[in-house]
């Protein structure tokens, strides 16, 4: 089998389980049904992926991974054009909303509000893989925060950006269920708009008097 078959392959499992898992939970999917809608024999699927945790964890890789390289070359571009300078609070929440709103499939917004609904153990581990995946990009936009608002202690710039990634990913799990009630001009650049006129606010607001390091 060529590296192109193989690749065709490997993304018809992928899509396939993403769908299932979307629909019916990761306990609620088996990988019968998903090599079964991906037209691809048992074997091969525990070829590619050994078990169905690991599939699931290549689900989310699928779409976690390039969100969270978009971020980081957005960060890069804005602190080498920055200089020695802080980078302007706008570039910063661009870098963080950007890529959430354009890189989510609906049936990946899905996928994420059923994992992260539940509290069970597969649920926790996959949670755990984010956090330590993204730890390092995490810990890079605080410190650029930092020197953009210094007014802010550490800890409340980390509640803030916690509190918008709270609503990015309500936002991106809410989005699919209310395709009938969203405006026609919500493009990703009219929603990063949107995102910006209330996120610069609640970001320059005055620090809270107890919110120290």
């Amino acid at each position: 089998m060529s590296d192109k078959d193989e690749n065709c392959t490997r993304e018809r499992i992928l899509a396939a389980a993403e769908k299932l898992f979307s629909e019916h939970g990761f306990d609620g999917t088996s990988m019968r049904s998903i090599t079964a809608l991906a037209n691809v024999n048992l074997s091969v699927a525990y070829y590619y992926f050994k078990d169905k945790e690991n599939l699931l964890l290549a689900v989310f890789d699928r779409y976690v991974l390039p969100m969270t390289d978009e971020m980081s070359a957005m960060l890069t571009a804005a602190r080498e054009e920055a200089g020695t300078v802080p980078i302007a609070l706008t570039r910063l929440l661009d870098a963080i909303v950007f890529p959430r709103l354009r890189l989510l499939s609906d049936s990946a917004r899905r996928l994420f509000s059923v994992l992260f609904a539940r509290c069970g153990a597969t649920e926790k581990k996959i949670y755990a893989v984010f956090e330590e995946r993204t730890a390092s990009l995490y810990a890079r936009f605080v410190d650029e925060f930092a020197r953009t608002l210094p007014h802010l202690s550490r800890l409340e710039l980390g509640f803030r950006i916690a509190a918008l990634d709270a609503m990015l990913c309500g936002w991106n799990v809410l989005e699919p269920f209310r395709e009938n009630r969203k405006p026609k001009d919500a493009t990703p650049d009219r929603a990063i708009e949107m995102f910006r006129s209330f996120a610069v606010p609640f970001f320059t607001a005055p620090a809270t008097p107890s919110a120290h390091d």
